[in-house]
């Protein structure tokens, strides 16, 4: 009968604070199946220095998640499709972070206000990215962050949404985070239409009413949307002419970063970034 271990003090103290052994022990056999493809239950479980028994449970875990499979006849594992596709997610975030850090620095420095790189990311924004002023009113927001697609910056990764998944995600309930955040579906449609024929979004207070944002989209190639440049502020250092001087500004760093990626924009006929 299997028992219930519950994590001791000295567990935690090995592995830090925050460590979950389970994953972590999960996350060392992955790594080792693909650093060692085609080993067999017991040549992985003494590798690891782990019971049989443990290490079958993670096995059928990971393969049922479809990050290993195993082959027959000789029961051998190695890395599934759920792996390459998170390596080639990775390696897509991680190589347009590094290309974006000048960018959002030179865009920073320029404006003197808070820059960020967005990613879509389980049906939400995150920030991936960021460049901080160094001024006392400044907009705070920190890596890893998320919001909803339908409020702030968010507007432009749906807009440029395959149809099928923006209507997925439009029927989903909105929460309203200020009077100006757009919850009805017709304004927030025809929002999403606008901001496909300026090549740009900007968003008052949808979030946070007192913060305005500019954002531009990054295309990768074949015209898909890999991110948006973010520039933030308070409302009361925008003004009609810093906003469309930052809008020039976000959209030609856009462009040149999509240019940068290897990506173009969607062949659509489309304005992209003329403010």
């Amino acid at each position: 009968m299997a028992k219930n271990v519950e994590e001791s003090d000295d567990d935690v103290g090995k592995q830090g604070a925050y460590t979950v052994q389970a994953l972590d022990n999960a996350i060392s056999l992955l790594m080792l199946v693909a650093e060692n493809p085609d080993l067999g239950l017991s040549d992985l479980s003494r590798k690891l220095g782990a019971g049989k028994a443990r290490v079958y449970r993670q096995l059928k875990t990971l393969e049922d998640r479809g990050l290993v499979t195993c082959s027959e006849p000789h029961r051998t594992y190695r890395l599934g499709y759920a792996a390459l596709l998170l390596g080639a997610k990775a390696s897509a975030q991680i190589d347009l972070v590094q290309s974006a850090k000048p960018f959002l620095t030179r865009l920073g420095e320029a404006l003197q206000e808070t820059t960020q790189l967005r990613v879509l990311d389980g049906g939400e924004s995150v920030c991936v990215a960021n460049w901080v002023p160094d001024r006392d009113l400044r907009v705070q927001t920190p890596i890893g962050s998320r919001t909803p697609l339908h409020a702030g910056s968010g507007k432009i990764l749906l807009a440029y949404m395959p149809q099928a998944e923006q209507v997925r995600i439009l029927s989903l309930p909105r929460k309203r985070f200020t009077g100006s955040t757009m919850v009805d579906e017709e304004t927030l449609t025809s929002t999403l239409l606008q901001i496909r024929r300026d090549g740009y979004g900007v968003s008052r207070g949808e979030m946070e009413a007192a913060l305005i944002s500019a954002a531009a989209p990054i295309f990768g190639p074949g015209g898909r949307i890999v991110g948006v440049l973010v520039v933030g502020a308070p409302a009361t250092r925008m003004d009609d002419d810093r906003l469309q001087q930052t809008l020039r500004l976000v959209c030609a760093a856009a462009q040149e970063l999509t240019a940068v990626i290897g990506g173009n924009p969607p062949s659509s006929g489309m304005r992209s970034g003329s403010v």
